[in-house]
């Protein structure tokens, strides 16, 4: 169906003009209202790289003059590349047009035109442009009156689904916005067509993108695609691309889809810029709180306020820190990955804020009084998850503060998680999740380190049991720390150890002898468990 809309020099008005008064329209008839926007003459066989949407082709049909078969081929893919008509001379290199052209031209509605012997093609050229550029004077003002209306869109906040209604209703065709990551933004009308495009086909268009035109399959259909690079600043480009179903894009839409992909270009690097400011004020909001460098409650509530974050009432907190087993990233790496973390937990809407305080990866839990232990335990494994994910040579451990029940207590919860991230340095602990409410014992041994009192304790307690098994003389002390993990059951000892009942009962002995103690004794007991936890600190292993 033809678009009454449409202005300009179309293919049917060729034949009102004096050369081609013997001009004959061979096929491809239905599609003659299409509009000229230039004429290119094709002598090179290759000309197919180098035509354009919107051109009148002509030839003397020399390229192919030995095998004039080769129109047969021709005809789709210059179809496919958006001229709107070809005309061929015949007669000089050739006889006549083969059949089996007429029919390709009527299949792919390419208005195929044999032209009188004595055409000159400089003639024509000068006489449809002369034409052409009367019509696209009309054209300038349309495109005008587009461009004023699409920079009024923007510049009113009006966003990026009513820019793309009014260029949809504009062009009269689907619009589609392709981010980098390949995520779309439709216009109304194709929403339902990107339900049924494939992401195999959507990444062709991003790889060939250089192709102005190109066509992708949707079901049984074939539906031709105009593309248009969006001038942003981002490696991988956006992408706006055009549905033409109707075969109706015309020279003024193609220009005015130029100019949105130039307006969008400015909008979305406006908008990555005020993001990356956001994100700064924020970022630094983040650690300035978690630091406890906002020392007034008022202060605290304005700022959240100011970077968008509201701070319920029923809110609490709990401060994160990932402690890497091995190498530590460099705080680059650290902000690069936080930025990545808040995207995808912005995208997963969950209730966790990244950062980089003191060189070190940091997060911010936010859960809900009234809600189950569940939701605060789900959202503890989802972020240790995200991070194991993401750098999963480093063995990263998310070390934990206690719970805030308040906005005040959040840098109390941040120095508690500092302390397990020592604790976890000191103890060597493997753990992807480390609790500071489930440190135990460690809190006070990681800190006896270097003092004297620890030193005495170890020469006294531990070094007996360490110098008996550098003898070979039986795993001593792990002998007795799984005898008090098995609640001091010999038996149960033996089966954990894989070892006869006899042997265990000999090591207990020898134990009690080199140290003369009794392991019955509840006192004997602590100081030995204490002793067991002081050999798995890093320093004294």
């Amino acid at each position: 169906m033809n678009n009454p809309m449409k202005t300009g020099f179309a293919v049917k008005d060729l034949f009102m003009l004096p050369h081609f008064k013997d001009a004959v329209l061979l096929g491809g008839g239905s599609n003659v209202d299409r509009i000229i926007s230039r004429v290119n003459v094709m002598e090179v066989p290759d000309v197919i790289d180098w035509v354009r949407p919107g051109e009148f082709l002509m030839t003397t049909g020399y390229p192919f003059r030995h095998n004039p078969e080769v129109l047969v081929t021709l005809i789709p893919q210059l179809a496919q590349k958006g001229v709107v008509a070809l005309g061929v001379k015949p007669k000089r290199f050739f006889d006549e047009v083969p059949e089996a052209a007429i029919e390709a031209a009527e299949r792919h509605r390419l208005p195929l035109i044999e032209l009188p012997p004595g055409t000159t093609f400089s003639d024509v050229v000068r006489e449809v442009m002369e034409r052409v550029l009367v019509s696209e004077f009309k054209d300038l003002t349309i495109l005008q009156g587009r461009v004023q209306r699409l920079s009024h869109v923007l510049l009113h906040g009006d966003g990026l689904p009513a820019f793309m209604q009014h260029l949809e209703l504009m062009i009269r065709s689907p619009i589609v916005l392709l981010d980098p990551e390949n995520e779309k933004l439709a216009s109304p009308g194709a929403e339902a067509l990107c339900e049924r495009i494939g992401s195999a086909e959507w990444e062709r268009l991003r790889a060939e993108r250089a192709l102005e035109t190109n066509v992708i399959t949707v079901g049984e259909e074939s539906l031709r695609v105009h593309v248009a690079p969006v001038a942003d600043e981002q490696i991988q480009p956006y992408l706006l691309l055009v549905m033409d179903r109707r075969n109706e894009y015309d020279v003024v839409d193609s220009l005015t889809v130029n100019w949105a992909a130039r307006l969008l270009g400015f909008e979305i690097n406006n908008m990555q810029a005020r993001r990356n400011i956001e994100a700064k004020y924020f970022d630094q909001f983040l650690q300035d709180w978690m630091a406890g460098r906002i020392v007034s409650i008022v202060d605290l509530r304005l700022r959240a306020e100011a970077c968008g974050l509201k701070l319920a009432p029923e809110a609490h907190y709990t401060a994160g820190i990932v402690s890497f087993r091995h190498r530590k990233p460099k705080v680059r790496e650290l902000q690069e990955l936080a930025k990545r973390l808040n995207s995808d937990s912005a995208i997963r809407k969950l209730e966790l804020k990244w950062t980089v305080l003191e060189g070190d990866l940091v997060v911010l839990l936010t859960h809900y009084r009234g809600e189950t232990g569940g939701s605060r335990g789900e959202l503890i494994q989802q972020a240790a998850a995200m991070t194991a994910q993401l750098l999963p040579d480093l063995e990263p451990s998310l070390c934990l503060g206690r719970e805030a029940l308040d906005q005040e207590e959040v840098a109390e919860s941040y120095l508690d998680a500092k302390r397990v991230v020592e604790i976890r340095g000191v103890c060597d602990l493997k753990d992807p999740v480390l609790h500071y409410g489930d440190m135990g014992i460690y809190l006070l041994l990681y800190r006896l380190q270097g003092t004297e009192e620890l030193g005495e304790f170890r020469k006294m307690y531990l070094r007996p049991l360490l110098e008996m098994d550098k003898k070979q003389q039986g795993e001593l002390l792990k002998t007795l720390k799984t005898y008090f993990q098995c609640n001091c059951n010999a038996k149960e000892t033996a089966e954990r150890l894989f070892v006869h009942y006899n042997t265990i009962i000999y090591r207990l002995e020898r134990i009690k002898g080199e140290l003369g103690l009794r392991l019955d004794d509840p006192e004997t007991k602590l100081i030995l468990q204490f002793a067991i936890k002081l050999n798995e600190l890093k320093e004294l292993a």
